[in-house]
């Protein structure tokens, strides 16, 4: 091995990346922007969706990827008291939380807010959860799990499992680690313009 060589092309590209980039400057942020240069500008990705920009054909795919998970948790709930994925969710993510109010839940989910209202509805519906006054608040109230929800979340712990794997299945434990990266990147990007509901400023409406 040429370490002389190496090191000489390793300085090289530190240059690069401190022209190209634009945010934070750190190892992460230097590896991250090496992994980037794996695809050039001259390789072309047989991934035509849409036939229009990048960003229109990774918007398809995210959409796609979306609904077929969806599609793998209802089929895999079918004989559970969840009628669809995001009642399942909603009630994962309150058994995390413990006992939060109906819009904190819905947030946390990042959700639409009628359609969020709706889930928990029918969620109260079923027994799967219930309303209390909060503690803290008079004039508020929380959302908890049932005997009923936690017994039914428990069976849907058990059979997410078959769903979630087969969203990423054929990616190795590499693949799978740089993809949670990068989308976790994009939701850090996303959340906040979510919860200021700012999307408009940045649809340029």
């Amino acid at each position: 091995m040429d370490v002389y060589g190496l090191i000489k092309e390793l300085i090289f590209l530190v240059e690069d990346f401190r022209e190209e980039a634009t945010e934070k400057k750190d190892l992460n942020a230097f590896l991250e922007w090496l992994n980037s240069r794996k695809v050039t500008d001259t390789e072309e990705v047989d991934a035509k969706i849409t036939g229009h920009s990048i960003e229109a054909e990774l918007a398809a795919y995210i959409g796609r990827l979306s609904r077929y998970s969806n599609t793998y948790i209802k089929l895999v709930l079918e004989e559970s008291p969840f009628s669809t994925d995001m009642e399942f969710a909603f009630t994962a993510i309150l058994d995390g939380a413990g006992q939060v109010g109906k819009t904190d839940l819905i947030r946390m989910m990042a959700y639409d807010k009628s359609s969020g209202m709706g889930v928990i509805r029918r969620l109260l519906e079923k027994n799967i959860i219930e309303e209390f006054p909060n503690p803290d608040d008079k004039r508020g109230k929380l959302l908890r799990l049932t005997t009923d929800g936690k017994k039914a979340i428990a069976l849907g712990y058990n059979k997410a499992p078959n769903a979630a794997n087969l969203v990423t299945k054929n990616l190795s434990q590499k693949e799978k680690k740089e993809l949670l990266h990068l989308l976790k990147k994009l939701d850090d990007f996303h959340y906040p313009i979510y919860l200021n509901e700012t999307q408009k400023i940045y649809l340029g409406e």
